[in-house]
């Protein structure tokens, strides 16, 4: 297993003085590093910025403290935001090697026999870095988890299944930070535990990561094409996360993988998913980045790969981000300029500015019925809410019903003592199966809940959906609650063997009791038992007792083992319920406080509005006629800020030496493949 240090045992020849400046061609260089956008032109994260300053700027002539705290929001929103990629497959597949070849350093853990086991994310940071998150406290839903720096030499003990650090059942994720300029746009990779289809136990916590994921990755090898638990995998990924790609790994080591690779698409486009698959092959790319090599990193396939996290996914997100923050912008701006026109009606004609109050005392009724207790959209949520409890625990608790009544048809086709070792993992994956498809109902209704309540304020909620807060289900493998543990009495040699010899004795008996019966009923007669028959009789009562008391203890395995399956369901029934009714208590809490915090921001608007239009009615002529050009004036600085909110989400013109072109292209372009950030 390979634990180095992510800077400091590099080979020197993967690490020179500094990267070539020019590609080929006048390109710039590497598909592997390189800001996310091009020099001298704004992000839409840097736009959205700006755009938010401008706002500030514009609103600040009015004493509003709920638009300058909005507006804080919006801002730590952007200088936060990033795009977390999850790396998913089933075991083996590459995920780990993936990583540490995309960033050029050797930072999660890779083995041939030892499975990654928690979540690693490698994120941008000036200098190395590595530390562990720990769960929070049970019992405190705000808690945030402990972060614990880590030497980088534990970072095998804490992320694979070689578990033997302290505190390590308590370790949610691990988060490595690196100097690499991929990763500096804000991009996140997340290496996360193999999946193995939709029962294993590692895929419900997989699963609830993906809604608040922005891209998925999904990795598969040339070994084979797609299983039917990977494409059942990719189907869920798809419902749950709308950023779905596929990388086949090892290209290098099975020469048919293009053939594999053919069929995949197949598979996908048969399945209307994504047809898209990037073949990569990881020691191409390794030895590309060290003998500074454009064309095999071409050929690796991480150029395209890069091209496609950097250039298309990370600005797609980001777009999608700044266009949330523009949406808000522009209400806080229609808020705004509301309150100002209403004030200069009124101040441009006060004996007609009745009218206007009057609209704006409706108004305010209505905003006043949105912030109440009584509100239509309060009932909404909370009978949404009600129904969801209610949905997703029905459908968790018929698919126990259906996985018990399954459990206990395979229990009474053989003797569990046999078949338990291969039984117990398939009744741990079919119970995770279920969490998982449970979870997948949970998220799919929470969106819809989350949906028909916007529609109260003739609102978008894409953007509060995208930002439900839905922990992850509680791992059932490593719980110590629900287990499946069957330990069988099993007979031994000693007693059976008694058994029998009850059972013969008592053959022996019986013939010796009729025998002296007859003889006293008949006297005289002597009717003594042959030894042949005796022995028969016996023989026969012995096999006789010794079968009976073989299905006696098969009956009493199968009842035992029929015991620990309920046992199990039950138990999975209950942290699964726990973990649904607190994930829907975060939901109702978060659309709740959003809602309220929009209508009170609605109700605060249009009583400013109706304030500033009464002011102005009573007002003296002078006095109207100097706050008159003070308004004009306040509306002339929201015409810059608008304009600077509907540009944040137009995509930016390239310039000449960037316009878009084929991948294959531009990867072959772009010149020599630049080292990694530290060592430049």
């Amino acid at each position: 297993m390979t634990n180095a240090h992510p800077l400091g045992s590099q080979p020197a020849a993967a690490a020179p003085a500094a990267p070539p400046t020019q590609g080929p061609g006048g390109s710039r260089p590497s598909a592997a590093a390189g800001s996310s956008a091009p020099p001298g032109q704004l992000t839409a994260k840097d736009r959205a910025l700006g755009a938010v300053d401008a706002v500030a700027a514009a609103v600040a002539g009015l004493d509003r403290p709920e638009f300058a705290s909005r507006l804080v929001t919006l801002r730590r929103r952007l200088r936060s935001s990033s795009c977390t990629v999850l790396v998913v497959g089933e075991f083996k597949k590459g995920k780990s090697t993936l990583i540490n070849a995309l960033v050029h350093a050797q930072v999660c853990p890779v083995d041939d026999d030892i499975a990654t086991a928690k979540p690693v994310a490698v994120r941008h940071s000036p200098d190395p870095t590595a530390e562990i998150v720990l769960y929070p406290d049970p019992g405190d839903d705000q808690a945030l988890g402990e972060r614990r720096p880590i030497p980088f030499e534990l970072l095998s003990a804490y992320a694979t299944e070689a578990a033997g650090a302290p505190d390590v059942d308590r370790v949610e994720r691990v988060v490595i930070g690196l100097p690499r300029n991929l990763l500096e746009g804000g991009l996140v990779l997340v290496d996360t535990p193999g999946v193995g289809g939709l029962g294993s136990p590692h895929t419900a916590a997989t699963v609830a990561a993906l809604p608040s994921a922005d891209a998925v990755l999904f990795v598969t090898d040339a070994s084979q094409e797609l299983t039917q638990s990977e494409m059942e995998f990719l189907r869920t990924a798809r419902a749950m996360c709308p950023r779905v790609m596929c990388i086949m790994t090892k290209t290098d080591f099975y020469p048919s993988w293009r053939t594999i690779l053919q069929l995949n698409q197949e598979h996908l486009s048969r399945n209307g998913l994504p047809g898209r698959i990037i073949a990569a092959s990881a020691p191409l790319r390794t030895h590309a980045v060290v003998h500074n090599d454009t064309s095999l990193n071409v050929e690796s396939g991480y150029a395209e790969l890069v091209h496609l996290l950097r250039d298309e996914l990370a600005p797609q997100v980001a777009m999608a981000t700044a266009g949330g923050v523009a949406a808000e912008l522009a209400e806080i701006l229609d808020l705004h300029e509301a309150q100002l026109r209403a004030e200069l009606a009124a101040l441009e004609d006060p004996e007609r500015s009745a009218d206007s109050v009057r609209e704006l005392e409706r108004t305010k009724e209505q905003a006043e019925r949105l912030r109440g207790q009584a509100a239509r959209w309060q009932h909404t949520l909370n009978d949404g809410v009600a129904d969801l409890v209610a949905d997703v625990e029905h459908d968790l608790r018929a698919r126990s019903r259906e996985l018990v009544r399954e459990a206990e048809e395979l229990i009474d086709t053989g003797d569990p003592a046999k078949f338990w070792p291969e039984f117990e993992p398939w009744l741990t994956r079919r119970a995770t199966s279920d969490v998982v498809q449970n979870l997948t109902l949970l998220h799919q209704r929470s969106v819809q809940l989350c949906a028909r309540v916007a529609q109260h304020f003739d609102a978008d909620h894409r953007e509060v959906a995208a930002r439900l807060d839905i922990p992850a289900p509680t791992e059932l493998s490593v719980s110590g609650v629900a287990q499946a543990t069957f330990k069988p009495e099993r007979p031994s040699f000693f007693s059976q063997t008694v058994s029998a010899l009850r059972g013969s004795t008592g053959g022996f008996m019986m013939v010796s009791v009729l025998s002296n019966l007859a003889h006293t009923t008949f006297a005289g007669l002597a009717l003594a038992p042959s030894p042949l028959l005796l022995g028969g009789v016996t023989l026969m009562m012995g096999r006789k007792t010794f079968r009976d008391e073989k299905h006696r203890m098969l009956a009493q395995r199968r009842a035992q083992a029929k015991q620990v399956v309920r046992r199990y369901t039950d138990d999975v029934v209950m942290l699964a319920s726990k973990d649904t009714r607190d994930s829907i208590r975060r939901v109702n809490r978060q659309l709740r406080d959003h809602y309220v915090e929009r209508a009170e921001l609605l109700t605060s608007s249009t009583a400013e509005a109706l304030s500033a239009a009464q002011n102005a009615v009573r007002a003296s002529e002078q006095r109207r006629m100097q706050r008159r050009k003070e308004v004009v004036e306040l509306l002339d600085r929201t015409s810059p800020a608008r304009r600077a909110a509907a540009q944040v989400d137009r995509p930016a013109q390239p310039s000449g030496d960037t316009a878009a072109r084929p991948v294959s292209a531009a990867a072959t372009a772009r010149g020599p493949v630049a080292q990694p950030a530290g060592a430049a």
